[in-house]
């Protein structure tokens, strides 16, 4: 480097903080090399023709390298496009046929940390040798004229080996820097940082600020915090959920979980009452728990499919709800089974325990299930038309239920009305579901049976699976040759009457179910002789 730009980098140095990182992330190398580089996105000025191919994981030489010599060698990634490219295992790596053979799975884990505790480079950029030129850029590598204006070259003093940190941005990767504006606001939200050091120690230890200037032989890298990614990567040490959530079926598409009792689906808005969970909801749980799908790219497939910025349930239970929830992974997931809920398509069935034994509805206009066990109920709530079905499935004696009483009730709500079930129940049935401290009138009897919480299980769903009914997910139902497939306690099949690909998910009741019905039933026993 030359000494004026000694000079320019000693007048700039004394504006940029450098902390020492302790924070970390593993991932695996996408290519046999033992490159440092060879696990990240190296992002130079060539690579601007290349488009969505930067993004790809796992190709260790780029397909126009060969076509010029003097082109900067561009190594593929595990993060380029960090919202999109980030693994789970090493089953979930996203992979094209050419690039399969490429991949090491035993290669070594290299760790690069960001200027702050727990946060980790996941892009680089790496700056030509040469500088960028100030007009006719060729192989490739933009010119600062091709981006700026005679004006805006003198006024930002931009010089083909010392330009500002924007300005770099913007000609690294034009795509994600568009303006200035786009490229200044990244830099305000620290995730840029500079490594000027040896570009094989990749030291990064200068955060990067919008009077940041860089010269040839830097390395700027984007920086995000450990386990903030749509995916997390095993062995990030980020703070786990402090609840489990089984996995009832997953595949690349969707997934359905079982959400626990007491545990809130997303944090609310400022002053609403679902705030204040931090990480502790479904939603934040979902990245940690699911696999990477393997579509990552903008349409993949013929119904375009491509990834969502992190796993989306598709309807809610209350928090002190438990059961099945339906999870999309790709947007056309998204949209197809958001329709089914809204065309309510979607069957669901739930369990709880009542207090007392419900009396029968007379409000019923219509029986859609055939077997006299069911009643329905159809009474409007908020002024909209609300229709539940349920059946008894177990009555036991307790000291402290209305008339000696609880039940255990098979529910099916037809509409999905706010507390509809809690509602109905308590209001129609004269049965409040035990444990519901909204709806069970705090009487006496209620008071009593509120210790062991809400008694309500969302156990069974069943709805159109979201990329078998398409025309490619039909051609490869077909191809796999079976009508019906089983994962653990779902069931994948067709419809009889419409040949429609089913998704039937069920799980067992929690065991608080069980437990308590035996418990007061033996109670009542003991205390009754």
């Amino acid at each position: 480097m030359t000494s004026e730009n000694n000079q320019w980098r000693q007048s700039s140095h004394h504006h940029c903080c450098s902390i020492i990182s302790i924070g970390v992330i593993l991932f695996r190398l996408a290519s046999t090399t033992s490159n440092v580089a060879s696990a990240f996105s190296f992002h130079s000025a060539n690579d601007v023709k290349l488009g969505k191919q930067t993004g790809r994981i796992g190709s260790s030489i780029h397909p126009l390298e060969e076509a010029g010599k003097n082109r900067h060698r561009h190594n593929t990634i595990l993060f380029s496009q960090p919202d999109r490219y980030t693994i789970a295992d090493d089953e979930s790596l996203s992979l094209s046929h050419e690039e399969i053979d490429v991949v090491d799975h035993d290669a070594p884990i290299k760790i690069i940390n960001g200027t702050a505790d727990k946060f980790i480079v996941t892009e680089l950029y790496n700056i030509p040798p040469e500088g960028f030129p100030e007009a006719n850029g060729k192989d490739g590598i933009l010119s600062l004229s091709t981006l700026f204006t005679p004006d805006d070259i003198t006024r930002l003093r931009l010089e083909p080996r010392n330009v500002t940190l924007s300005a770099a941005l913007m000609l690294l990767d034009p795509e994600k820097y568009p303006t200035q504006s786009r490229a200044r606001k990244v830099i305000r939200q620290k995730s840029i940082c500079i490594c000027r050091s040896d570009a094989s120690t990749l030291k990064f230890d200068e955060l990067g600020k919008v009077i940041t200037r860089i010269y040839t032989g830097d390395v700027i890298g984007f920086q995000r915090r450990a386990g903030s990614d749509y995916y997390a990567i095993e062995g990030v040490p980020f703070r786990p959920p402090p609840f489990e959530v089984p996995i009832v079926y997953e595949d690349d598409r969707m997934a359905i979980v079982n959400k626990p009792a007491g545990v809130v689906m997303y944090q609310g808005g400022r002053g609403s009452s679902g705030g204040g969970h931090g990480r502790d909801t479904l939603l934040s749980a979902l990245p940690f728990i699911l696999k990477h799908s393997k579509f990552a790219d903008v349409e993949v497939n013929d119904d375009g499919t491509q990834n969502v910025r992190r796993p989306q349930f598709i309807h809610r239970l209350d928090r002190p709800t438990s059961g099945l929830v339906v999870v999309a992974k790709t947007k056309a997931a998204t949209t197809h089974l958001s329709q089914q809920f809204e065309l309510r398509k979607a069957r669901k069935t739930y369990m709880a325990i009542v207090n007392g034994y419900p009396k029968q509805s007379t409000t019923s206009q219509e029986n859609t299930v055939s077997s006299l066990d069911w009643n329905t109920i159809d009474y409007d709530l908020d002024g909209k038309s609300a229709i539940t079905e349920w059946r008894v499935i177990k009555t036991v004696k307790s000291l402290h239920g209305r008339d000696g009483q609880l039940t255990l009730v098979e529910l099916k709500p037809k509409t999905g009305r706010y507390h509809q079930l809690r509602r109905h129940m308590a209001w129609v049935c004269n049965s409040p579901l035990v444990g519901d401290t909204t709806y069970d009138e705090a009487d006496d009897s209620a008071l009593r049976l509120r210790k062991r919480g809400l008694f309500l299980c969302s156990n069974e769903i069943e709805l159109e699976h979201p990329y078998y009914n398409t025309e490619s997910g039909r051609k490869e139902w077909i191809d796999m040759g079976c009508r019906e497939m089983v994962h653990g306690d779902t069931l994948l099949c067709e419809d009889e009457d419409t040949g429609t690909v089913m998704i039937k998910a069920t799980t067992e009741l929690p065991q608080k179910f069980e437990s308590f019905m035996h418990h007061e039933n033996a109670r009542a026993i003991k205390f009754a002789e």
